[in-house]
């Protein structure tokens, strides 16, 4: 009965740390425009407008928040003394922590601030560089400008496309570099597979290859990791929020265009 239940125990602590190798995570450190450290400060993470979790800054400003799903999400920080500040586009790669440092505005005086006066900047990385592999990835967004959905390939097709030192063989096997097949390791939404099947493209939410140096999460892997998403509910409501935000854009785009023919046209008549 013992050997049963320690089997069993055993079992689950090798699902739960193969779903936790799919898992990315944000963190890094706020400071203010004098170099200080905010602590305590409250930071949302959201995505298409839908709160994904939070979590707070410690007292040397420190903060991280995991395990997130890889994609792109929006950071908020807020604390009373400074301005809130939102960053959008912060991209999560699986197995892999973001650095997202922060630099907060003090609230002063002369200063008048309604409503939590909301400051949005565009994600750009920062912290320092740790990693000692090599790894690719793609979010949905940069896969549907993939050459594979051109010409409406799978999940090895995409692969190939990412890195090049991958070969597929007539079994369908895969080797990274020349090596074995068997040498590999492949992970879709955090289950091991055996290979990569014959996902489409079209249902791939997040690809992340490492060709080099795999990090020890993944065991004695001497070839190469293949890590996948598949799409979810979610993910179609945000292709279409998406959608409708680029066509809002060209409507605007346009617009302003023929506005701008307008004047010309009627700068031309008053000469």
């Amino acid at each position: 009965m013992k050997t049963i239940k320690l089997m069993a125990m055993l079992m689950l602590i090798s699902i739960t740390a193969a779903a936790q190798q799919t898992y990315g995570e944000i963190r890094g450190v706020l400071k203010n425009e004098l170099k200080e450290k905010v602590p305590f400060a409250t930071i949302k993470i959201l995505q298409d407008d839908r709160l994904i979790g939070g979590t707070e800054s410690d007292a040397d400003g420190n903060y991280k928040y995991k395990p997130l799903e890889p994609g792109l999400y929006d950071v908020v920080v807020m604390e009373s003394g400074h301005q809130s500040k939102k960053i959008t586009g912060v991209k999560v790669v699986p197995g892999d922590a973001t650095y997202l440092n922060v630099k907060m505005t003090s609230n002063t005086f002369t200063e008048v601030v309604v409503n939590g006066k909301l400051i949005v900047e565009d994600y750009t990385k920062t912290g320092a560089e740790t990693n000692v592999y090599s790894m690719k990835s793609l979010d949905a967004t940069e896969l549907m400008q993939n050459s594979a959905f051109e010409r409406g390939g799978d999940l090895m097709t995409v692969v190939s496309t990412l890195a090049s030192d991958v070969v597929e063989d007539a079994s369908g096997g895969f080797h990274f570099r020349g090596g074995r097949s068997d040498a590999n390791g492949v992970y879709i939404d955090g289950v091991k597979s055996l290979d990569m099947g014959t996902i489409p493209s079209l249902s791939l939410e997040n690809v992340t290859v490492f060709t080099g140096g795999v990090p020890a999460m993944y065991g004695d892997v001497l070839g190469g990791v293949v890590i996948v998403t598949t799409k979810s509910y979610f993910s179609g409501i945000r292709e279409k929020n998406m959608r409708n935000r680029k066509a809002a854009e060209k409507r605007e785009q346009k617009k302003e265009r023929e506005e701008e023919e307008k004047e010309k046209a009627a700068g031309i008549l008053f000469q």
